[in-house]
């Protein structure tokens, strides 16, 4: 029989498991909605999103803190620039899902826990282990490879790192709960997200509504695919080592870039050689994680 700190370790597997898989399947559901307009699907995702929320925190008797929330100023102000950054950083997403990038916004996940540590090193400070070194400097020359062999820029991977990372620091400012949090990001946006949908529909007609029921499902089952894995990451990640989640937070990406390949992307060379840079540092950055959880864990 399991003991109760056992069972909380797996649960905690369990639920952020499950988020990161659904965080990786989440391209083949947005595939899907190709006929849709990228920023229209984004407007309704966030819509879609702020009701399920809404509906959460009421089940869980959470209004309270919002309303507390809502009356300091500071907060508020951190949370508009969150909203900002992720809406930006789900537009450019779905933008790449759509239209053939699935494989560089993968690289884009798997540069961000990297981009993680350098913004910590950056904005707070803090100092990096050798292992830590080692795989900031492979993803370097990864990207340096990238543009002097193939003479692009991975600005898609990059955007997609550098927003997640920076939404990531400064939601770390702010002592609120993921869903509260984002409900309140969503409300803030609420007025331009509905002043967007009107103008659509007043220029060129909106998707839900005039196209199919399967259509307006999908639409609305945005919110949820949303939402979910955020609540399934921020009760997993609470019960489980954070050396844990930064071997399970590979899981997404990797499942992105099968998707790719099976949409037929491009993958050449000079993408093995960088992904293969960026995959042993992703490597060398989990692994020396997990031993300094040991470490700690053995020294207690």
């Amino acid at each position: 029989m399991l003991s109760p700190e056992d069972n909380e370790y797996r649960l905690g597997l369990i639920y952020t498991t499950s988020a990161f898989l659904l965080w990786g399947v989440v391209v083949l559901f947005f595939k899907q909605m190709s006929h849709v307009p990228p920023f229209e699907m984004i407007a309704h995702r966030s819509l879609w999103s702020l009701v399920l929320l809404a509906m959460i925190i009421t089940y869980s008797q959470k209004w309270p803190i919002i309303f507390a929330t809502l009356k300091s100023k500071k907060i508020m102000i951190t949370l508009l620039f969150s909203a900002v950054l992720i809406l930006f950083n789900w537009s450019l997403f779905i933008w790449s899902v759509l239209n053939g990038y699935i494989i560089e916004a993968s690289l884009g996940y798997f540069i961000n826990p990297l981009l993680n540590v350098l913004l910590g090193v950056l904005l707070f400070h803090e100092r990096l282990s050798k292992a830590q070194i080692i795989a900031v400097v492979l993803a370097a020359i990864a990207i340096l490879i990238r543009l002097v062999l193939a003479g692009t820029f991975p600005w898609i991977a990059l955007t997609l790192a550098f927003s997640f990372a920076t939404y990531g620091y400064i939601r770390k400012t702010v002592n609120i709960g993921a869903s509260e949090g984002l409900f309140i990001e969503l409300l803030i946006m609420l007025l331009p997200v509905l002043g967007f949908l009107y103008y659509l529909q007043v220029n060129y007609g909106l998707s839900f509504g005039t196209i199919d029921t399967r259509t307006d499902m999908l639409l609305i089952a945005a919110g949820v695919i949303t939402a979910v894995p955020l609540l399934l990451f921020s009760a997993g990640v609470r019960r489980i080592k954070l050396s844990t989640v930064g071997l399970l937070q590979y899981i997404a990406p990797s499942i992105q870039f099968m998707v790719g390949l099976y949409y037929g992307e491009a993958f050449t060379n000079i993408d093995a050689m960088v992904f293969g840079l960026i995959w042993a540092g992703c490597f060398i950055f989990g692994v020396s994680g997990f031993r300094a959880d040991r470490k700690k864990l053995a020294a207690s």
